[in-house]
C-alpha cells in the first residue's frame, strides 16, 4: 500500500517538550540477533557505505515529554525490512523533519530512488533519524534538525527553527517524526544553489510552492508533511 494512504497517528506537541534518556533494553535473544545481523549484512551488499550508528528510540510519548533510549541503527533497519523481526523488536525510532519556509513559499524534496526509507516520495525538508552525533546522552532536537538541514540542503546560516508542533507515527514501521518549521530569508534560487553545491544525495529534486498552491499538493506528500502544512498554513 502507498505510505501516503496508510495509517499514521498524530500527537500535538508542546514547543517546550522535554526529552529524557534511559538505558536500552538488553538484546538477549540469539535468534533475534542473528536475524538482525542477516538483514544488516544483506543491506551492506547494496549499500556498502552504510554506518551502524546509534539512533534514538521512544519508550514514551506525550504532549510534553519524550522518553527513550539509544540503540544500534541495524536494529531499526531490521524492523523496517522484516515484519517478523519488527513484531519482536517493537522499536519506535525517532526522526526530525520540518517545513522549510522561504519568501517564495514552502520547499519540498523528493526522496532519492536509492533511499532505504520511502524512496521517491515528496516531503518537507530536511528529515532524518535522531542520531548520537556528539557521543553524549543529551538530545537536542533543534540541533539535530539543523545538522540535517546542512547535510541534506546545504544551508547552515540565516535560518530559525520553531516548534516542535506534532509527532506523527507510521503505524507500519513505527518511525515517529517530530515536525518543526524552519524559516529563512533566502529565496528558493539561493536554496536550490546551496543544495546543488553542498548537499548529500538524500533528495533528487527540490520544489518550492507558494502557500496558495499548497492545497492540491497534500495528496502526494507524506503524512507528516501534510499535517505540518495543515498546521502551519497562514
Amino acid at each position: 500500500m502507498n505510505p501516503t494512504e496508510q495509517s499514521w497517528s498524530l500527537t500535538a506537541l508542546s514547543p517546550e517538550i522535554a526529552v529524557t534518556c534511559h538505558e536500552a533494553p538488553p538484546m538477549s535473544d540469539p535468534a533475534l540477533e542473528r536475524g538482525i545481523d542477516a538483514i544488516w549484512q544483506e543491506t551492506l551488499q547494496k549499500h556498502p557505505g552504510l554506518y551502524n550508528g546509534r539512533v534514538f528510540c521512544l519508550s514514551g510519548l506525550s504532549e510534553t515529554a519524550l522518553t527513550g533510549f539509544w540503540c544500534e541503527y541495524r536494529w531499526v533497519l531490521a524492523q523496517m525490512r522484516s515484519a517478523e523481526l519488527g513484531a519482536r523488536l517493537k522499536l519506535r525510532s525517532l526522526a526530525v523533519t520540518a517545513l522549510l519556509i522561504c519568501p517564495d513559499g514552502v520547499v519540498l524534496g523528493r526522496r532519492h530512488p536509492s533511499s532505504l526509507y520511502l524512496p521517491g516520495f515528496w516531503q518537507g525538508v530536511p528529515a532524518g533519524s535522531v542520531e548520537a552525533r556528539t557521543g553524549d546522552e543529551t538530545i537536542d532536537l533543534s540541533a539535530q534538525l539543523l545538522a540535517e538541514l546542512e547535510e541534506e540542503v546545504g544551508l547552515s546560516d540565516g535560518v530559525s527553527v520553531s516548534g516542535p508542533f506534532i509527532a506523527c507515527e507510521h503505524d507500519t514501521t513505527h518511525i515517529v517524526d517530530i515536525g518543526f518549521a524552519i524559516h529563512t530569508g533566502q529565496d528558493f534560487a539561493a536554496i536550490e544553489a546551496a543544495w546543488r553545491a553542498r548537499a548529500n544525495d538524500e533528495y533528487d529534486a527540490l520544489e518550492c510552492h507558494p502557500w496558495h498552491e499548497i492545497a492540491p499538493l497534500t495528496s502526494r506528500v507524506l503524512p507528516t508533511t501534510r499535517a505540518l502544512l495543515e498546521r502551519l498554513a497562514p
